[in-house]
């Protein structure tokens, strides 16, 4: 099993590479509540940087509400699904490209959970780079504590960092971000605890 930062990472993708067409299968199409917190947060034709695109069902629901989307993913397999539905995509590895931009927003939901602790700050810091000031963040992450491999889902590694709240709040500041709020919004009944983070690049 992997035992490096680098490992992890690389085999949490390959099992996004190699399974993409199961984690459709197994995902719901409701878009994410993060979607509805964004929204709140910024304008119709404002510019969003969506980290992790997946399938792109989040990407449509913004595109919906008037927001322009630049969909990235870390993995070939993802952007060639939303490439194949008519889609402009591009592969962005979160620990190695710069994002671009300036973006009005970064749109990071269930992905910055893959990223290790002691990267987190570095790369909060990128994304913020890559936003106009004033612009915003909307991220969600695993409640918990720790860092772990899972099978669940999609039957194959992926390594998830768990966070709490003031630990999470004290890395978007060290990362140069005005949090807005860290919450817990675990779904009643959910299996899983999550957190939203929403913060804003003060510029």
């Amino acid at each position: 099993m992997p035992v490096s930062t680098d490992d992890e990472h690389l085999e949490t993708l390959r099992t996004y590479e190699a399974h993409a067409e199961r984690y459709v299968e197994r995902t719901s199409f409701a878009r994410s509540p993060l979607v509805d917190d964004l929204l709140r947060l910024t304008a119709p034709g404002a510019d969003v940087l969506e980290l992790g695109s997946g399938p792109g069902r989040d990407a449509a629901a913004l595109e919906a509400a008037g927001l322009r989307v630049d969909r990235t993913d870390g993995t070939q397999a993802f952007v060639d699904l939303q490439r194949r539905a008519g889609h402009r995509a591009r592969v962005l590895d979160v620990h190695a490209d710069d994002f671009g931009g300036p973006f009005d927003a970064v749109f990071a939901n269930a992905v910055l959970l893959h990223v290790g602790r002691d990267r987190l700050a570095g790369v909060l810091g990128v994304a913020r780079a890559a936003t106009r000031p004033g612009g915003v963040l909307t991220a969600s992450f695993k409640k918990g504590s720790g860092a772990g491999w899972s099978t669940q889902k999609l039957d194959s590694l992926r390594h998830f960092t768990y966070w709490r709240e003031d630990d999470l709040t004290a890395v978007l500041v060290a990362a140069g971000w005005s949090p807005i709020s860290v919450t817990d919004t675990t779904a009643a009944h959910s299996a899983e605890q999550w957190i939203t983070a929403l913060a804003r690049n003060a510029g």
